[in-house]
């Protein structure tokens, strides 16, 4: 059968072309990849200008996520921080991240800590926290360890973009460049007092202030 002549065949490249541009545009989009890449080291850095004491939690162990996590999630500033809680003596260890939306959405707990010798226990839960007249609303999820069924922690996680904090579904869809994510584990106690919910009710008036 003879091949084609070019003319023939070339609106069939231009759409190939066409699509393959379009789908590439889509996913840069999507990443976050040509969002305006002003200076935001300062918006980020102003996330660790935090206090050591935050309600009845003080600050034991300063600190930030790894290098190689880092360079996957492309931050602009973060910490990860350990508290205890003064009366308890619970400590939970809590990270902020801010960065662009497409790697910020993304990596979620059950995502991250199914790689790390651990088993989700129970589906994720919606938990509102209101300060003021605002409700925030964050994902909470159960795990134990691998290695003794026992040792449960919980995790609880939300994104804003600097406002509210959400426990929303598809935060890669949100019509922003950048992502705030909150990320924080603490023991599972079977009592009145949470230690995740405790420190987040004390965190977030001090952390509204160094986002915007």
């Amino acid at each position: 059968m003879p091949t084609p002549p070019l003319t023939s065949r070339r609106p069939i490249i231009v759409a190939l072309l066409m699509l393959t541009l379009f789908s590439g545009v889509v996913h840069g989009v999507l990443d976050g990849r040509w969002a305006m890449q002003e200076d935001k080291t300062a918006t980020g850095a102003a996330l660790k200008e935090l206090p050591k004491k935050i309600g009845a939690w003080t600050l034991v162990e300063e600190g930030d996520i790894d290098e190689s996590a880092l360079q996957l999630l492309r931050c602009y500033g973060s910490f990860m921080n350990v508290y205890r809680h003064d009366l308890t003596k619970s400590l939970v260890t809590a990270a902020v991240l801010y960065g662009p939306r497409g790697p910020i959405a993304v990596h979620t707990p059950e995502f991250c800590y199914s790689s790390e010798g651990t088993d989700q226990s129970r589906s994720r839960l919606v938990e509102t926290i209101t300060i003021g007249d605002t409700g925030h609303r964050f994902w909470s999820v159960e795990f134990t360890r691998n290695d003794d069924p026992s040792d449960k922690f919980e995790v609880w996680y939300g994104w804003s973009t600097g406002g509210e904090w959400m426990a929303a579904e598809h935060p890669r869809f949100w019509l922003t460049d950048d992502l705030y994510k909150i990320q924080l584990s603490g023991p599972s106690i079977e009592s009145s007092f949470n230690p995740c919910e405790s420190f987040l009710t004390a965190l977030l008036p001090h952390l509204e202030q160094h986002i915007k």
